[in-house]
């Protein structure tokens, strides 16, 4: 015997629910704030999709509770620097000892094709990680636990770096990720309160360019601030097959906290 919800709530609230569009966006957000009541806060990001059931469900749970909630969202903007502007530049921090900043330098970047900007409402007290389940060769740098777990996981394949996936750490309000050379976008995906950015850049034109071409992909998660970087010269349809074959979630690393300003680095993709 089939029972319909709406039957089953119907001497809560007479009128007739109109579940309406499907928005997965507000899905998660609605989702994330019932896992947040229920202790689960803090469990691994899959990057997929959510059924419907499930989205109708916390819909529900959420109606008939009585804690309002306040949403902080984090967000990535992106621009492409014009040639009447001055150069992109800002505070590039090396390292961070004791809390101390050593080898503070103002950087600037002639070879600025699209700049990535963050807006953070909170600072997040731990950084991501993350784990795959599929990758098209096996890493030649990066050190997993015994789970899979990992910040960086690089493959160099004689010359030629199929992928290299890492976090970016230092995500905080204003900073600034160049990306050098003639940058398109390729798509924009939202996935719950995950954002998936594929761009990719033509280095040919560059002084001294190290590859033709690069692939890149942001996974970035606007309820945290967590950013996920896959970059490679492999094909974008292999790098969506990694991304959407991972984990991420928290992990135990405090966040180095950095002050003097916003940051600025770049996401190119590097060689050794």
């Amino acid at each position: 015997m089939k029972t319909r919800i709406t039957d089953l709530v119907l001497d809560c609230c007479p009128a007739n629910i109109d579940i309406g569009e499907y928005d997965d966006e507000l899905a998660t957000r609605i989702i994330d704030k019932v896992q947040v009541q229920l202790g689960a806060k803090n469990q691994p990001y899959r990057i997929k999709k959510i059924p419907r059931a499930f989205l109708i469900a916390a819909v529900l749970a959420l109606a008939f509770g009585t804690v309002a909630f306040a949403i902080a969202e984090y967000t990535i903007s992106l621009r492409k620097p014009s040639v009447d502007e001055e150069l992109v530049s800002g505070f590039r921090y090396e390292e961070v000892v004791d809390g101390k900043v050593w080898n503070s330098q103002i950087l600037a970047y002639p070879d600025a094709g699209m700049v990535f900007t963050f807006t953070c409402p909170e600072e997040t007290a731990h950084t991501p990680e993350f784990r795959c389940f599929w990758l098209p060769q096996e890493a030649t740098e990066g050190i997993t636990d015994e789970q899979g777990w990992t910040k960086r996981l690089f493959c160099d394949s004689g010359g030629i770096i199929p992928y290299c996936i890492s976090t970016i750490d230092s995500i905080s309000n204003g900073l600034q990720l160049i990306l050098s050379g003639d940058v398109s976008v390729v798509k924009e995906e939202h996935l719950g309160d995950w954002e998936l950015l594929e761009v990719t850049s033509d280095c040919s034109k560059l002084i001294y360019p190290t590859y033709d071409r690069a692939n890149y992909i942001l996974l970035f998660q606007k309820t945290t601030g967590y950013l996920v970087l896959i970059s490679g010269e492999l094909n974008m349809e292999t790098l969506e097959h990694i991304a959407y074959e991972m984990e991420i979630r928290e992990s135990d690393i405090p966040k180095v906290e950095h002050t003097g300003g916003p940051l600025i680095g770049t996401i190119d993709l590097a060689r050794g």
